[in-house]
Order: structure tokens, then C-alpha cells, then sequence
């Protein structure tokens, strides 16, 4: 793949159905450079990113649970029974939630309740009580684009590129806490892209 815009960052995991749709947005981002930060996700890669994010936001310590289940390592799958509500949750979904609370938006690394209040920018409706699904990173559909701080100028050329009909996007997100553009895109046969 030839790119003269968008550069990837090293590490990121690319299936076929993004790198087709980053090679044909590259056009799209002629004076614009850019990075694609983030493609394929496992759980694990997932979970990473919730920990980063609580981290930076000074929510690590919270919920016992999350610190025993990261002091433990223990798998993403495992629940606990927490007393004080009288429910059994993943160790980590509750510092997920909180994510979601305070509008640093954040997919599970498996399907999950959302615990506490969470209404998404753009929509009136509270998502407390929901189930969350795993994103389409997690399926190698989605990718996303960052950069310097001109998230909106991305957006711009994330539309353009969406509107051109050539580009294979299914949708699009701006992320303005995560400082980038969420692409999701069309699938190119079997489950990973």
C-alpha cells in the first residue's frame, strides 16, 4: 500500500477491509497529514485503552474490583460479586462505565451493562442499564485517524471521503475527547475484514 498522507502508526493492525478503505480515503487528505492510530483490536487491546483512559483521568482507583482484577490479572471474563449492590459484573465494568459517566466514550472489550448514567453526545436517551458491544475494532471493520489537534479539518475529509461513494465507509464518528476520527467500514468477506 502507497500512501502520501496518512501514515500508520507502527503497531497498528490493519485487516483487508480498512486497509482498502485507507488507501482510498489517502486522496481525501491531500494537505492534511495525518496519522490512522488504532485498526484492529483484541480484547486485551481493548481493555488497555480503558485502563490508559482511566489512568488519565484519575479513575484508576475507584472500584476495588478494577484494582484487585489488574493486581490479579485476572481474565477479562471473569465477574465478581460486588455486596454493595448485590450484583455479579466483570472486575473491570465499573471503572468502564464510569468512562462512559463522564463522556469519554469507550466500547467494552466484551458485551457489557453500562452501570451508571450515560447519555452519548448527540442523543437525549440514557443508556444506563444497556448493553454495550464490542466495537467494530474488535472485528477489524474500524480504524481510526488522528493527528495534531485539527480534528475538525479530519472530519471534514472524513466526510468528503464518505460522501464520494468510493471509499467502502459504513460510518463515522468524531471523537473529540480521543482527539480522532472513528471510521467504520464495510466488510470484505470472512469474520476480520
Amino acid at each position: 500500500m502507497i500512501l502520501k498522507n496518512l501514515i500508520i502508526r507502527p503497531g497498528v493492525h490493519l485487516t483487508p477491509s480498512i486497509a482498502r478503505t485507507i488507501e482510498l480515503m489517502d486522496r481525501f487528505f491531500d494537505g492534511e497529514p495525518s496519522e490512522v492510530t488504532s485498526g484492529l483490536r483484541t480484547e486485551q487491546d481493548q481493555l488497555k485503552i480503558i485502563i490508559q483512559k482511566l489512568i488519565r483521568h484519575g479513575k484508576d482507583h475507584e472500584f476495588v474490583e478494577f484494582i484487585n482484577g489488574i493486581e490479579n490479572h485476572w481474565p477479562i471474563d471473569k465477574t465478581v460479586h460486588l455486596g454493595d449492590i448485590n450484583r455479579d459484573l466483570f472486575w473491570w465494568q465499573r471503572a468502564w462505565s464510569r468512562l462512559l459517566n463522564i463522556s469519554d466514550i469507550v466500547n467494552p472489550p466484551v458485551p457489557a451493562e453500562v452501570v451508571f448514567d450515560y447519555i452519548r453526545p448527540g442523543d437525549l436517551r440514557n443508556k444506563k442499564g444497556e448493553i454495550i458491544y464490542r466495537s467494530n475494532h474488535a472485528h477489524g471493520k474500524a480504524f481510526d485517524i488522528g493527528g495534531d489537534q485539527n480534528i475538525t479539518e479530519k472530519g471534514k475529509r472524513v466526510v468528503a471521503a464518505l460522501q464520494s461513494g468510493e471509499c467502502f465507509i459504513r460510518s463515522w464518528l468524531l471523537e473529540r475527547t480521543n482527539n480522532a476520527c472513528h471510521i467504520d467500514t464495510e466488510q470484505i468477506g470472512g469474520p476480520t475484514g
